[in-house]
């Protein structure tokens, strides 16, 4: 089966939508999901498509130094067969300039923090009653690549006289 991964577009929204409904309970409106594709030029909107059809997407924000995954779903009968990794790896590739990535998940979301965990994301800290129900997120983060604001700076320093 053919798994391609490109930009979402308007016409992908009512496919997109269905899975956020079904995923989410604190789902995004269409109007969000619009200002992602056309407006936000910090966006990256994706869709994961199997048989020219969607089955997952992302909105990932390219914030400077940070590659935020503001959200990520894969269709519920489609989980459990890779696709998440797959889609999550792909993603990562995508985080060229940035240091870190950065995202946000309920404490009760298992599957997901295992997912997390798994590509090497670690916990940061918890969003207090982040969600719409009152339920906790954990901020997790993954670091991209080494900067000397993340890593220890060894620096050899000689002396020399300077005439004036």
């Amino acid at each position: 089966m053919k798994t391609v991964i490109r930009r979402m577009t308007l016409d992908d929204l009512d496919e997109v939508l269905k899975i956020e409904r079904e995923v989410f309970p604190d789902s995004w409106s269409r109007k969000s999901f619009e200002f992602e594709v056309i407006h936000n030029k910090y966006s990256l909107p994706l869709v994961i498509t199997l048989q020219n059809k969607v089955v997952g997407y992302s909105i990932v924000w390219k914030l400077f130094e940070e590659f935020h995954i503001a959200n990520i779903a894969i269709h519920p009968q489609m989980q459990n067969r890779g696709l998440g990794s797959y889609f999550l790896q792909e993603i990562l590739n995508l985080s060229m300039e940035q240091d870190y990535a950065l995202l946000e998940v309920r404490e009760s979301n298992q599957a997901a923090i295992h997912l997390y965990k798994k590509f090497g994301f670690l916990k940061l800290g918890i969003r207090t009653r982040y969600y719409a129900n009152g339920e906790n997120a954990l901020i997790m983060k993954k670091q991209l690549k080494k900067t000397a604001n993340n890593y220890p700076v060894r620096l050899n320093i000689t002396q020399k006289s300077v005439e004036g």
